[in-house]
């Protein structure tokens, strides 16, 4: 199955570190598609020159479409930083020391002050990180939720799908799962929390997967490093109910 996927989420600035998410599984969660793209990086050679910032722009819904798409394709982007806007005026309109702060996140690849730009009105920052980590600043939380949501949701699916007899190849739907149940696990992944696929047990009547807590350090670990005494809890799904199931140790709660 799957590699572990790894969440830290700090709900104070709103950014996710992730690992075992990538640019596809961000593209095709995305609710709120960007407009426009600043490119973090001075260096790419990517999109148009800004001459008032001194970086690239990625202009209007289909370019950016197109850039994003050409990101899920792309095997290795770990120099990819960026930042949506809504208007090109308003970029212009920058002030010399908002402009210091965003090359500031676009070098440290952290905030100095908001990551949320009054001028910019962005959703989003975006960076891919070596060692398969991503970290995204999401102004609207639910965002992510989604997107994680989608992802567990695609790898139950093809493991479900995998499963079947070739006589009996007729896919099997998985409906997504729910938010609300995400949501649930809010306080574990503010603590850092690894859903544990290679582990997950499989049976003709459902699939288990084991939820590990684990520091933002451990982020680092490979699977075979996740110890049982991390087990907070199992999130599950039923599959001839077709209906998830999350099971939260009351010790973790």
């Amino acid at each position: 199955m799957n590699s572990a996927i790894f969440v830290h989420m700090d709900t104070t600035s709103n950014v996710v570190l992730t690992r075992g998410i990538h640019a596809d599984d961000f593209h095709r969660g995305l609710i709120h598609r960007p407009n426009n793209l600043l490119l973090l990086n001075p260096a790419s050679s990517e999109g148009e020159f800004e001459t008032h910032t001194g970086l690239k722009i990625i202009r209007g819904n289909y370019a950016v479409e197109q850039f994003l798409q050409m990101l899920s394709r792309k095997k290795n982007t770990t120099d990819m930083r960026w930042i949506d806007f809504t208007d090109l005026t308003m970029v212009k309109e920058l002030s010399a020391l908002e402009i210091s702060e965003l090359l500031y996140l676009g070098h440290m690849k952290t905030h100095l002050h908001s990551p949320f730009f009054y001028k910019l009105q962005n959703n989003f920052v975006y960076f891919e990180l070596d060692d398969d980590l991503l970290r995204v600043y999401y102004r609207y939380i639910e965002e992510f939720y989604r997107i994680l949501a989608k992802k567990i949701t695609a790898i139950i699916y093809q493991e479900v799908n995998d499963q079947r007899p070739f006589f009996r190849r007729k896919l099997i739907e998985v409906p997504t799962l729910p938010i609300d149940l995400v949501k649930e696990l809010r306080e574990l992944l503010k603590d850092g929390l690894a859903f544990n696929f290679p582990k997950a047990k499989l049976t003709s009547k459902a699939v288990e997967i084991p939820l590990y807590a684990i520091e933002e350090a451990g982020s680092r670990l490979n699977n075979q490093s996740l110890r049982q005494t991390e087990k907070v809890g199992t999130l599950t799904y039923l599959t001839k109910q077709a209906q998830w199931q999350l099971d939260i140790d009351p010790d973790w709660l």
